[in-house]
């Protein structure tokens, strides 16, 4: 019987630290990210969508062709994306045209998770944007 009550213990660690998994593992505060997905598009190779959320209630970022930022509110598993403002530098039309959907993607996010791979999974009605965890760039 002594034997019996670990196992029990072991078992109902493991369901609870599963049940974990399907939240959001990781504060997104000072992360840093690159797109590896756009909806069901991949990114174009020659122009990544990079972004980081500095912690103080902004995101920041490369769109493609210009540089962005705004404001960002978290709670739990929720995201809202504000502000969203941008560069006017113009680039060809792919690249425009990517920019163009990671911000429409961006603005209409509503629910974020981190999988236990370490992938952002940033989701809203017009679709999902994937993004890699980049490791964070040393401060001068």
């Amino acid at each position: 019987m002594k034997i019996l009550i670990p196992l029990v213990v072991l078992a109902a660690s493991s369901a609870v630290f599963a049940m974990e998994t399907d939240k959001p593992t990781s504060s997104l505060e000072g992360s840093s990210w690159i797109v590896t997905g756009l909806a069901a598009a991949e990114p174009l190779a020659d122009h990544p969508v990079r972004f980081q959320f500095d912690g103080k209630g902004g995101i920041s970022g490369d769109a493609s062709c210009n540089s962005f930022g705004g404001e960002c509110a978290i709670e739990g598993d929720k995201i809202t994306i504000s502000k969203v403002r941008s560069t006017r530098q113009a680039c060809d039309e792919p690249v425009m045209a990517q920019e163009h959907n990671f911000l429409v993607l961006l603005a209409s996010t509503e629910t974020w998770t981190i999988t236990p791979a370490d992938e952002l999974l940033l989701r809203g009605p017009e679709g999902e944007i994937k993004a890699k965890r980049q490791p964070a760039e040393p401060q001068n």
